[in-house]
């Protein structure tokens, strides 16, 4: 059984572009620097501009130790500043999934 971690965003205003440009980039960082797979994407229909990312685990100790990795590293850290005023603040949800 696997494990798909989800989070999910919406995107302030009129901040679209932008927010796809940091999406972009945190995927990357967390993919190419972190080896942690991420991908993204934007929601088509309800809320408008949610942006979503998701990453699949092996199971509960590899989210754990992949999560304790994004509060330790400078680098991410420095990228999610940037999203400061990208998102509605408190319409940010995590959730964990197990596979089938």
């Amino acid at each position: 059984m696997a494990i798909r971690f989800q989070r999910t965003a919406v995107v302030a205003g009129v901040k679209q572009q932008e927010a796809a440009a940091f999406a972009a980039e945190v995927s990357k960082y967390l993919t190419e620097t972190l080896d942690m797979p991420t991908a993204w994407g934007m929601q088509v229909g309800g809320t408008f501009a949610t942006m979503h990312w998701f990453g699949d685990y092996a199971n509960m100790t590899d989210l754990e130790a992949a999560l304790v990795k994004t509060l330790t590293d400078p680098g991410y850290i420095e990228i999610v500043a940037k999203a400061k005023d990208l998102f509605v603040e408190g319409r940010t949800e995590d959730a964990i999934i197990y596979l089938m």
